[in-house]
């Protein structure tokens, strides 16, 4: 009766959390926090929970394995350390103004609450990025009196809270004019100190599980250790377009070393090249067309724009877009989306859409309605700030032919800026190409001359166009999606594989390993932090894990070698997929934390190995569909044996990720959907390990059946929260 109603329990906290997610979408966090999170039944089904688990815990006697008790000790400080804070912490927001002390703050019901002690803004500021707009952080300088703390000031930035008498703050807006911030204030002296302690149990339960010697670890090794089965081989590809000639495009050479200026793109200083693959990847979705290179088609542009602005080259994929543009198929011109009268065709729809009133489909509507404002925008030169000039300490960038620029820019350096331009298109149209190399050189020496410290290095430049060139090319991602599918295939129909098949198989899986790595060492050096901070990124590391597992656990486990390459060949698919997320871009200051990379990058190792799991529960149905019980058994062992880090890794990521809430913004657990789905997650994947407490998964194949179904929550946590939940962190 105890297990049912544990079961029940469990289940039932669950069903609460994923339909609390859901409510939040269609309400807002407030709603589902008052009627949900903080409602007292929510924390009654966690404490019935809490102390029937404890009582079949003593009952079975489980004190007596040490590791199993840390385990389980741990997550009832967790539980423990979530109740103290509900109980006795309270936290609001407080707005400051300089040199206007303040002694109360306000709480989540709107109350004004009073501080033991005095608060003043003395100085608010906004690090950025070297040579750029971007902010790297936001810092309020905060100086304290009274109370029974001595008169001292008090650094408030993101990632690093202040902690004034036992309360703390944390950076969470600032006033338009930078004069006034709103500072989050948080209390809870007891509630953190338990819950930390709880993280520390659940370490040192997890490392004492993976060393003890009376866990089931070791047992589901020597059986996964038998072989089971592998391999690959094949693919053809299609051959590029050849160039028009009848477009004007200009000399190869002049649109590569054009491709080489810097630019400030993005927020962030990077070469034309990067924007030109941009341009023409939105466009026309590649990053080159009819055999023209980025560089040619974007440098081409800006100097014979008539007939580039008839060329076919904007993909439009709804077919009532395709209508009102006149068009036949899915390639329209930009003059396509002119009348006779040089109006916008599209103006009146988005006009009524934004009203409510229209018919044609939003996405369709705004993908081409974005891309004729992409071409709007390049006529604007937004996309060409390539001339810096310092004043003070602060780089400003301005486009060719600036007319309103600064009275401080001398007279001279005016003249470059609003003439250089000018001059490169006289030489291009005229075939003066010597010219033409020699003012794209004095552009390039302007630049070093007025902003050289933050330019990036000439081995940087060409690391940048060699990462867009490797970034923008989909055949490497499907070659590989269609070698990782005949691999697999080869792995299930096979009994046994020869000596040099499985050669061909690892020559394979290194060569994509490889090419994973030189994607996440370009992005890393080239953004200047670990590449994990958005969905591409994660897909990126996650494909390289897996392929990482793959080459280190292949001689004992050999099934992975076919596994391991389709599934991180689908995670390429879906970074290639990712459209604007493969650019390149600041960090925001929030996330300028260690601690995000290694939250990140645990989490997505976890999601590596249930999507190995995944893969070895269908091919265990199609094992029992033949009857081959030995080979089920030995594969419900080895998935049974991945199950332990997959979940200890969740774990861990899971705690980390709090940790870093914590020091960040000054809440450790705030429910939100991603949060409360990776939660969902771990506690769907924890079920099996109490096999015995549950006869379903004493048969190898119910066991597979749920680890296919259970996969279901990591695609939620990951995909659907991003896509269709929200919250904030549905940047990733």
């Amino acid at each position: 009766m105890n297990k049912k109603l544990i079961l029940a329990l469990y289940t039932s906290i669950m069903v609460c959390i994923g339909f609390a997610t859901i409510m939040e979408k269609y309400h807002d966090t407030g709603f589902v926090r008052e009627h949900i999170y903080g409602a007292w039944w929510f924390s009654t089904l966690w404490a019935i929970l809490t102390v029937a688990s404890c009582a079949c815990f003593f009952k079975q006697r489980l004190y007596k394995r040490f590791a199993v008790m840390l385990l389980h000790l741990s997550f009832v400080v967790i539980l423990a350390g979530a109740l103290v804070t509900h109980l006795f912490a309270h936290s609001g927001v407080v707005a400051l103004r300089t040199g206007l002390p303040v002694m109360s703050y306000v709480d989540h019901e709107g109350n004004s609450q009073p501080l033991p002690f005095s608060l003043t803004l003395k100085e608010f500021r906004i690090v950025n990025y070297p040579g750029t707009d971007a902010p790297l952080d936001y810092q309020s300088v905060i100086q304290t009196t009274g109370g029974d703390t001595s008169p001292t000031e008090v650094l408030v930035s993101m990632n690093h809270i202040g902690h004034i008498g036992g309360y703390r703050f944390f950076q969470s807006s600032f006033d338009s004019d930078g004069q006034g911030v709103l500072l989050g204030v948080g209390y809870d002296p007891y509630g953190i100190a338990v819950t930390y302690c709880g993280y520390l149990l659940l370490l040192v339960g997890i490392i004492a599980t993976l060393l003890s010697r009376k866990t089931r670890m070791r047992t589901l090794y020597r059986k996964a250790m038998q072989p089971l089965a592998i391999l690959l081989v094949l693919a053809s590809y299609a051959s590029p377009l050849r160039a028009n000639d009848d477009l004007q495009t200009v000399d190869k050479d002049i649109a590569h070393r054009m491709g080489a200026i810097s630019v400030l793109y993005n927020n962030r200083i990077c070469p034309l090249n990067t924007v030109a693959t941009d341009f023409v990847t939105k466009l026309s979705g590649k990053a080159s067309w009819k055999g023209y290179s980025a560089d040619e088609i974007f440098t081409s542009w800006m100097i014979y724009y008539s007939p580039w602005e008839k060329e076919k080259m904007i993909r439009v994929k709804n077919r009532d877009v395709q209508q009102m543009l006149g068009i036949d198929g899915q390639w329209a011109c930009y003059s396509d989306f002119l009348d006779e009268y040089k109006e916008y065709k599209l103006k009146k729809a988005i006009e009524d859409m934004r009203n409510g009133d229209g018919s044609i489909p939003k996405k369709g509507l705004m993908e081409a309605d974005e891309k004729f404002h992409l071409v709007e925008m390049f006529y604007r030169g937004e996309f060409i700030r390539m001339f810096p000039y310092r004043v003070g300490d602060d780089v400003n960038w301005y486009v060719p032919g600036g007319q309103s620029l600064p009275k401080e820019i001398p007279v001279k350096e005016q003249f470059f800026v609003k003439q250089s331009m000018d001059f490169l298109t006289e030489s291009i149209v005229t075939g003066q190409r010597d010219r033409a190399f020699e003012i794209i050189a004095k552009i390039k020496l302007f630049q070093r001359e007025m902003a050289g410290e933050v330019l990036p290095d000439e081995s940087m430049t060409k690391a940048e166009v060699f990462y867009n060139t490797m970034r923008s090319r989909k055949w490497p991602v499907l070659l590989a999606l269609t070698l990782g599918l005949l691999l697999c295939v080869v792995m299930l129909v096979s009994a046994s594989l020869g000596k040099w098949l499985k050669v061909v198989a690892l020559s394979y899986v290194i060569l994509l390993a490889t090419y994973v790595t030189v994607l996440l060492g370009l992005r890393w050096w080239l953004s200047g932090h670990i590449p994990v901070s958005n969905g591409h990124e994660t897909m990126l590391f996650m494909a390289w894990v897996l392929l990482l597992l793959t080459i280190l656990l292949r001689r004992k486990f050999s099934i992975v070698l076919g596994f391991g390459p389709l599934v991180a060949s689908f995670c390429l698919l879906v970074a290639m997929l990712a459209g604007s997320n493969s650019q390149i871009t600041p960090l925001m200051p929030v996330l300028q934390s260690p601690l995000l990379s290694v939250h990140v990058m645990t989490v997505m190792c976890a999601y590596a190995l249930f999507a190995l799991q995944l893969l070895m529960g269908l091919q265990a149905l199609l094992l029992a569909r033949n009857e081959k019980d030995a080979e089920l058994e030995r594969l419900t062992a080895l998935s049974q044996l991945m199950l332990y880090p997959a979940v200890f890794l969740l774990a861990i990521g899971i705690f980390l990720g709090a940790v870093w809430a914590n020091v960040s913004w000054g809440n450790y657990w705030s429910w939100d959907p991603k949060e409360s789905w990776a939660l969902i997650t771990l506690m769907v994947y924890a079920v099996p390990f109490h096999k015995q407490s549950f006869g379903f998964f004493q048969k190898p194949l119910c066991y597979h059946i749920y680890m296919v179904g259970a996969f279901l929550t990591v695609v939620i946590t990951y995909f659907g929260v991003n896509y269709l939940l929200g919250g904030m962190h549905s940047y990733a």
